[in-house]
């Protein structure tokens, strides 16, 4: 027969025909094992350790991160701005182009309306005053007959760049014993061709 002793360690089993007695537990000092909790201690310090190293690394990296951007930021600030003065350099040299363009198309308007102004002028008709504004010339001349004046104004409306002429008289007066005939003019200009109704 095989006896199991159920008796929990630090009891003693107590022989049979012996009394009853209460069972006595014997006390135990505590033992603490160093070397776990030297165990665990190095590895909570390792722990502790590797997420500070692992944050730090991380943090470098980040700040690493952060300052390439700053740099590029610079960088790009540099070029935006060169980008800037080279638009406003580019606005002020498209300014300067429209004006020349426009004073070249001026002079080339001025070039025709001179040239057809030359052509309707008869012999013995010459200007002494020539202002134009606007599309608006202005003519003062002097004719040596009232007829010549006429003829100078017929050629002015033939013309298909001239019209709404406006003739504001004539006046004779005597110049070295000779008549000479003074007139004022006012005719719109078009560097386009006009079209005129044939009456």
């Amino acid at each position: 027969m095989i006896k199991v002793n159920l008796l929990s360690p630090g009891k003693k089993e107590v022989s049979p025909g012996a009394p009853s007695a209460a069972f006595v537990e014997e006390e135990k000092e505590p033992k603490i094992n160093m070397g776990a909790v030297l165990g665990a201690v190095l590895l909570t310090v390792g722990i502790i350790g590797y997420l500070y190293l692992s944050q730090s690394s991380e943090l470098n990296r980040k700040q690493s991160f952060l300052s390439e951007r700053k740099a590029r930021k610079a960088e790009l600030d540099k070029v935006l701005k060169t980008v800037e003065q080279l638009e406003a350099t580019k606005l002020r040299l498209d300014k300067k182009v429209k004006i020349i363009q426009e004073l070249k198309n001026k002079q080339q308007a001025a070039v025709r309306m001179m040239d057809e102004v030359s052509k309707a002028l008869p012999d013995n008709v010459w200007l002494t005053r020539l202002t134009f504004k606007g599309g608006l010339l202005n003519l003062e001349g002097q004719a040596s007959t009232n007829d010549l004046v006429a003829d100078f104004i017929s050629n002015m409306k033939a013309s298909n760049y001239f019209y709404d002429e406006k003739f504001n008289g004539s006046t004779r007066r005597m110049v070295a014993g000779a008549e000479i005939f003074s007139f004022k003019l006012t005719i719109r200009f078009s560097e386009n061709l006009v079209n005129k109704k044939v009456m």
